[in-house]
């Protein structure tokens, strides 16, 4: 199994190999993690196991705007206007479409 792994990792987890990716490798290495650690949120057991892995995803959006060079501010300025145009996620509103076969 090959993952992108936090970079303390092989400090202390020696039975494994590892390397650096290429710089074409790692935009595909950071949007799988994304999803492997949404995934972990969506599982997660416990509010502490939750926290971890939110902690997780926030680590790997920040790696994955570091990497495309996208400053943290414009990102949030960017975020903070899409929130005031459509709104956040704070009302909790369902949308279910009709099926148009």
């Amino acid at each position: 199994m090959k993952k992108l792994v936090r970079d303390k990792i092989p400090e202390f987890a020696k039975a494994a190999n590892y390397r650096y990716l290429t710089h074409d490798e790692i935009e595909p290495a950071l949007k799988k993690k994304l999803v492997e650690e949404t995934g972990e949120v969506a599982n997660a057991t416990s509010e502490t196991n939750l926290v971890e892995e939110l902690g997780d995803v926030y680590e790997v959006l920040r790696a994955y705007l570091d990497f495309k060079g996208i400053d943290q501010e414009h990102f949030l300025k960017v975020v903070a206007q899409k929130r005031a145009e459509k709104g956040g996620f704070t009302e909790f509103i369902e949308m279910e479409t009709k099926n148009f076969d």
